[in-house]
């Protein structure tokens, strides 16, 4: 028996074990063991509690002028529209051109969108339309930020630590979905909503100081072969090659329909159902993050290696569970339970997703994926948001959550079901 062969001896040493928790630490933050990812993670802090406070008011604000629930799905769909139309081109630029760059510039425009409005409200000449035009403003600024910046952090940690930093991004998200709509309905009925979006203003700035004080080597533009066009089209053609993603998609494309009737109806059963004060809905919106924020650091634990079909389609079918506890109940407790299970479903499916289609293409392609899978979520969501709000102007808010929840349940069923079972995995 060879003495050098490990399988010889009945116990071969390991390396020493890590006391759980600290063995937990390490895994669930490895990311941030990257001093630039660090830094960023620090900036983007201040700009999605910002977003947050702007998205909480927005809506708010909406309804109270003009008490309608087609109006809370039209703003809330404008500002994801132009995803939709501009992230596919938005993608495939992000693959040539400074990334760092890009994101800046988004920024810089969301912040002006923000300050725009904030005007508007302290001057009392805020009207609806205002709002629909500055709201699809912060839109365009979005849709070329997220694929640039989902890109970015790919960079920046590389793939080893890519699930990761997406799951650690959706705790950042979350977290802000607690804080957010907590600051919102706080300063909203204390000294306005006018500062709500002042403030988002000033969160841009903070994450644009943030981004110029990373450390990176100077960007080196890829030779020019294509036009955007081709590259776009290569993304396209790489999209239904690839199974996994197309797959995926489907889902996403499902879930932006159908999954997000209950934060689009929100306002309006807080105020005409429920008749709760603003800083108490603020904090019902906020049990969607604390919810969100578990299921993000469920993910992070966790390695590629270990996704399964249950971070995928579980956390669709926990999406529609908390959906059904919103539409049975009348209680403002259970339904920020229901908003919470909701949350944990969400962010499983999103950050497990958005890691396994990142991994499953070269990364010279990642912006142009990334890209298009901006366009399932950015067409997909304004759909489901006018639908919702269609939908909920002629039926009660409780059932439309109920209709659509269920639809989202079967259809990701009869997806799942029509999968080999070798590929249930995704």
């Amino acid at each position: 028996m060879d003495d050098l062969d490990p399988s010889s001896t009945p116990n071969p040493p390991g390396p020493p074990r890590r006391p759980p928790l600290r063995a937990w630490f390490a895994t669930t933050f490895s990311s941030l063991q990257v001093r630039n990812f660090r830094i960023y993670y620090a900036g983007q802090s201040a700009s999605m509690i910002g977003t947050w406070v702007r998205r909480t008011a927005l809506g708010w604000i909406i309804y109270e002028m003009t008490g309608s629930r087609a109006m809370l799905g039209t703003i809330m769909g404008l500002v994801l529209l132009p995803m939709f139309v501009l992230s596919p081109l938005a993608g495939a630029i992000a693959d040539r051109v400074d990334k760092r760059r890009l994101v800046v510039f988004t920024q810089l425009l969301a912040a002006s969108s923000s300050a725009a409005i904030a005007i508007l409200v302290f001057g009392g000449w805020a009207q609806p339309w205002h709002l629909l035009a500055l709201a699809t403003v912060g839109g365009i600024a979005f849709a070329f930020e997220v694929p640039a910046r989902q890109a970015f952090v790919g960079d920046l940690v590389g793939r080893e630590h890519l699930l990761n930093a997406v799951a650690l991004n959706s705790v950042l998200v979350n977290s802000s979905r607690v804080i957010g709509p907590a600051i919102a309905g706080i300063v909203m009925a204390g000294v306005g909503a006018g500062w709500c979006f002042a403030l988002d203003a000033i969160s841009y700035l903070v994450v644009t100081a943030t981004l110029l004080s990373l450390k990176l080597p100077p960007h080196r533009a890829a030779p020019r072969t294509t036009s955007h066009w081709q590259d776009l089209l290569e993304g396209f053609r790489e999209v239904r090659r690839n199974r996994r993603v197309r797959t995926l998609l489907l889902m996403l494309c499902l879930m932006g329909v159908f999954g997000w009737s209950c934060q689009t109806l929100m306002p309006a059963i807080a105020q005409d159902l429920l008749h709760l004060s603003e800083w108490q809905y603020g904090l019902m919106m906020a049990m969607f993050g604390v919810g969100a924020i578990g299921g993000a650091l469920v993910v992070a634990g966790r390695t590629a290696a270990d996704t399964s079909r249950l971070q995928v389609f579980g956390g669709i079918w926990l999406l529609c569970l908390g959906a059904f506890v919103i539409a049975a109940t009348r209680h403002p407790l259970t339904i920020g339970a229901g908003l919470a299970v909701a949350g944990f479903g969400a962010v499983m499916f999103m950050s497990t997703s958005n890691t396994l289609v990142q991994t499953s293409v070269e990364d010279h392609l990642r912006g142009r994926i990334l890209g298009i899978w901006s366009v399932g979520f950015g067409g997909s969501l304004p759909l489901g948001a006018f639908l919702t709000g269609w939908v909920a102007q002629r039926i009660s808010p409780f059932t439309t959550i109920a209709a659509f929840a269920g639809v989202l349940a079967v259809s990701s069923f009869f997806v799942w079901r029509r999968l080999p079972r070798r590929q249930r995995a995704v």
